[in-house]
């Protein structure tokens, strides 16, 4: 044993010491909290029951004014000033700039519509990228000038944070809707509750924590195929030098 048995014993015994600790000031905590709950009279229980309706009405208030925003549905964008007061009213908003054309703009059109509906804190529309020239040259355009069709353009208040480009990132021609939300949801245009389990599919797994999602999700062979998928080709369209500014710039 090299000399080191009893060395590992000790450092086995020690570690055992330390877990026992941890669990006994868990126990201890959690027996706090059941004492408070239990010695909760009606005074307390009016104000939790006022505070919850204070949330409950600040929540109501916030809805409301995503429905008025054009949250809950993916919607159409016409031209440029559209795009920049939408960018301006939504916190978080996500752009699919699209050819009408690519069935690979139809199918991620699907994906997002799917997610605005599950998302109502993000505002999800679509424009048709050959129709607003100015956008792809000072947004959509890559530092060589092109601009990949499709493109989603992420921003979070009224300045842009990322661009989903073409649909390597997103599961190429197999894209769906749980693909784009981890894009989404990695640079913090949606909230992670609805990735965690989909309100309008019962038969789907519920996870108590992202960890506990992406760990499902990568035993699925999620994150392999996204990589495989990193080959295939998208359509890209030239355009002049291009310089990408955030929507309080234009």
């Amino acid at each position: 044993d090299l000399g080191f048995a009893q060395h590992n014993q000790a450092m086995g015994s020690g570690a055992a010491q330390l877990l026992g600790q941890v669990v006994g000031v868990q126990e201890s905590m959690l027996d706090d909290e059941l004492r408070r709950l239990d010695n909760l009279d009606e005074c307390d229980l009016a104000k939790i029951r006022a505070r919850r309706v204070t949330e409950m009405k600040a929540k109501a208030v916030e809805e409301s004014a995503w429905s008025r925003q054009g949250h809950g549905a993916l919607t159409t964008l016409t031209d440029t000033k559209e795009f920049f007061d939408a960018a301006k009213a939504s916190k978080r908003l996500a752009c699919h700039f699209s050819r009408p054309t690519s069935h690979h703009c139809v199918a991620l059109n699907g994906a997002l519509a799917k997610l605005a509906a599950q998302h109502r804190e993000t505002r999800f529309c679509a424009m048709d990228a050959e129709k607003s020239p100015y956008l792809c040259e000072k947004l959509l355009a890559d530092p060589e000038g092109n601009v990949v069709i499709p493109t989603v353009l992420l921003c979070k208040d009224g300045k842009v944070v990322y661009h989903v480009r073409g649909l390597e990132e997103v599961g190429g021609e197999r894209v769906t809707a749980d693909r784009v939300a981890t894009v989404l949801q990695r640079h913090g245009l949606i909230d992670d509750d609805a990735m965690m389990a989909s309100e309008h599919d019962g038969s789907r797994p519920h996870f108590a924590s992202l960890d506990e999602y992406r760990a499902h999700r990568i035993r699925e062979g999620f994150y392999d195929q996204a990589l495989a998928d990193a080959d295939e080709e998208d359509d890209f369209e030239p355009l002049g030098d291009a310089l990408t500014v955030d929507a309080r710039d234009a």
